[in-house]
């Protein structure tokens, strides 16, 4: 694909050339061939290092908006496309919330996928370069790629398709599996042959790295593959594959407390809860992020576009009000009435319906959670309850939820009530994560900010959940005659 290629050449080089990652302790520089690789035994090692650092970092998607830094802005970009969360303004990440983001003309949609495919090609060049070695740390290095691959075209399938079920047959994207042939453009696959790559990358690398220990919770173990892999089952509707990969991911992961998660929980990879995230730092920050980064977006305590331009991200009325008063997860959000709020010295007036959730006490140094546990227990509850295994379920919901909320109490409900209530506990829990449109295209929920008492902003609309799909990039519809334009 030429314009996969041109990705690689502006993002994948620059990648190779000029990242570096103290937490990894890598360096990554020039790029690579098979003889290089026999030359320096650590390149390997330094250039995964640099795609972990790419994917949080300015500039990811190809762009140089402050929209664009990598997982946590497609993240962010996601859930303001929910019924969930709230945009106050129309700038930078409020292409997402009006769904302006899903037209092939629109930055949003060229981010999301040259963020992934641009990555795709160095993980597949540095995969072609290792399959003749079978050492224990190139196992590891090779189970980590295959993780970022998988991972990337979830994503991208997610974004670019319809929903699984009930269109395994239809186009997904293109599979990109090789680093030979960079110029042939490829014709998209269909959702099923896709998911069925995903499924392969994803349960090989958990075999892959089943002796790997790694040095930092910014690379991919063999837990984090397993919570990978359980999202991806949830997907296909594999429950017991799900619900399996999520219990052991989870397992022997201590739940944040009340004070980490109304505190600063949200901003450390210290957190208990991590599985897989990256730790900032003056160094890294100097990359490319500062108010291109999520904290400026999403914290609106922070000296950043949402807490100093008054960009704020706020929670829909509707999700406010389910939180029971019980609940320590609703101090995290403003009730109906502005109020003023001190962190980190400082005090503030806040809108009503505001949310204090993510708050970093540094200048935009805030670490970055991609997978937290917490998010297992509801795809093992939901697994299990579609199994019809409903009692098993409830426990499951339960030990999350009652930590949350003490007035909780085992839930009685049964069949769809009991999957809607694991749902609306898990869009409690997950708000502002990157979770809730995933879960509403999945689910075929649609979109509905337009109601009695509504405190959505400029993207108050109603949509059905056939308009959640994004049309694939200009740049590449023009560049590869072989791809096809959604509708």
């Amino acid at each position: 694909m030429k314009t996969i290629k041109y990705f690689i050449a502006a993002i994948g080089i620059s990648l190779l050339t000029n990242s570096c990652a103290n937490d990894l302790n890598t360096l990554p520089e020039s790029d690579i061939s098979g003889e290089q690789l026999n030359d320096d035994q650590s390149k390997p090692e330094k250039i995964l290092g640099g795609i972990y650092l790419d994917l949080r970092s300015n500039g990811a998607g190809g762009t140089t908006l402050h929209s664009d830094f990598g997982i946590m802005a497609i993240k962010a970009g996601a859930d303001l496309m929910s019924n969930d969360v709230i945009q106050a303004k129309n700038q930078h990440l409020g292409m997402f919330y009006n769904y302006d983001a899903t037209n092939a003309s629109n930055s949003a949609s060229e981010i999301v996928w040259t963020t992934f495919y641009a990555r795709i090609f160095v993980i597949n060049k540095l995969l072609d370069d290792l399959k003749n070695d079978n050492s224990s740390k190139n196992r590891a290095i090779k189970g980590q790629l295959l993780a970022l691959r998988a991972y990337s075209y979830f994503y991208l399938v997610r974004f670019y398709a319809n929903d699984y079920k009930g269109h395994q047959s239809e186009p997904g994207v293109p599979l990109v599996l090789t680093s030979s042939n960079p110029n042939q453009g490829l014709p998209r696959s269909t959702v099923s042959e896709v998911y069925t790559q995903i499924a392969k990358d994803i349960e090989e690398s958990i075999v892959l790295l089943d002796s790997f220990a790694r040095p930092s919770r910014a690379q991919i173990d063999q837990r984090t593959a397993k919570a990978i892999a359980s999202e991806v089952f949830l997907q296909t509707g594999d429950y017991t594959k799900a619900g399996k990969y999520a219990e052991e991911s989870k397992q022997g992961v201590a739940l944040m407390t009340e004070n980490e998660y109304i505190s600063t929980g949200f901003s450390t990879i210290n957190n208990p809860e991590v599985i897989w995230g990256f730790h900032n730092t003056i160094s890294t920050m100097s990359i490319g992020n500062y108010y291109a980064s999520f904290f400026s977006m999403f914290d609106n305590t922070n000296e950043g576009y949402a807490g100093a331009a008054q960009i704020y991200k706020l929670i829909d009325k509707r999700l406010y009000e389910a939180i029971p008063e019980t609940d320590y997860r609703k101090k995290v959000f403003n009730g109906s009435q502005g109020a003023k709020y001190t962190f980190n010295g400082k005090t503030k007036n806040y809108p009503a319906y505001v949310s204090w959730k993510f708050k970093d006490p540094s200048l935009f140094e805030g670490d970055y959670i991609y997978i937290r546990a917490s998010s297992l227990y509801y795809v093992q509850a939901e697994a299990l309850a579609r199994q019809g295994r409903e009692a098993e379920a409830k426990q499951v919901l339960f030990e999350i939820a009652s930590k949350r909320d003490k007035a909780y109490t085992l839930s009685s409900k049964t069949g769809n009530e009991l999957i809607n209530e694991i749902i609306l506990q898990k869009r409690i829990e997950l708000w502002g994560e990157g979770y809730a449109w995933f879960d509403m295209k999945r689910l075929n929920t649609p979109l509905e900010r337009v109601y009695t008492g509504t405190n959505h902003t400029f993207g108050r609309f109603n949509l059905t959940p056939d308009k959640f799909r994004f049309q694939i990039p200009n740049k590449e519809i023009n560049n590869n005659p072989q791809i096809k334009q959604n509708e």
